[in-house]
């Protein structure tokens, strides 16, 4: 899944993409968990460097600037009508101005299982303190032996500075198809 549509129709930037994709098997909100709330994922053109897509990106961001965000904003959840076995997803980092540090903060995707069971995470594999991590796209997956994943939830930790502020685009995951 590309945040710009479906045959190359073109999703605006700040459009709510909530429901947008549910034919492909996904539908997208944003949340926190302290204190709970809900609110759309939205599409944003990328306003720093280039989406994956070349397009939009997803976020939890709606307005004018960059749709970056880390953990003390929130996170974008993905919902599978159909469990999923593997999923996958690019991750932009990007340094925040606001503080230095020497945390290990990265770009993550957290798998749940149908009953909301943590199944796991994944984080980039380059950090900070590596070459080449800030200003560029960085793959994600996560895999489960068995076709257990209901939902994921992407951000980016926020354990300390450096920030590290993210934007996701690319989704892709295994599609199970029942024939009748």
């Amino acid at each position: 899944v590309g945040y710009h549509g479906r045959a190359g129709t073109v999703v605006p930037s700040g459009t709510a993409v909530d429901n947008a994709f549910a034919a492909l098997s996904v539908t997208f909100s944003s949340l926190t968990t302290n204190p709970a709330k809900r609110w759309s994922a939205y599409a944003m053109a990328m306003t720093l460097g280039t989406a994956q897509s070349g397009k939009n990106v997803l976020t939890i961001v709606n307005g004018t600037g960059a749709p970056l965000f880390d953990a003390r904003w929130g996170a974008v959840e993905a919902v599978f009508s159909q469990l999923q076995q593997s999923i996958s997803v690019w991750a932009y980092a990007m340094e925040s101005p606001e503080c230095l540090g020497s945390s290990d903060n990265r770009p993550f995707m957290e798998a749940y299982d149908s009953n909301g069971t943590y199944l796991g995470k994944a984080r980039t594999q380059l950090g900070p303190k590596d070459a080449n991590f800030f200003g560029h796209w960085h793959p994600l997956s996560f895999s489960s032996p068995s076709r257990n994943i209901q939902r994921i939830r992407l951000s980016s930790q926020a354990q300390g500075c450096p920030w590290v502020y993210t934007a996701f685009d690319n989704l892709t995951f295994d599609r199970n198809i029942l024939l009748s």
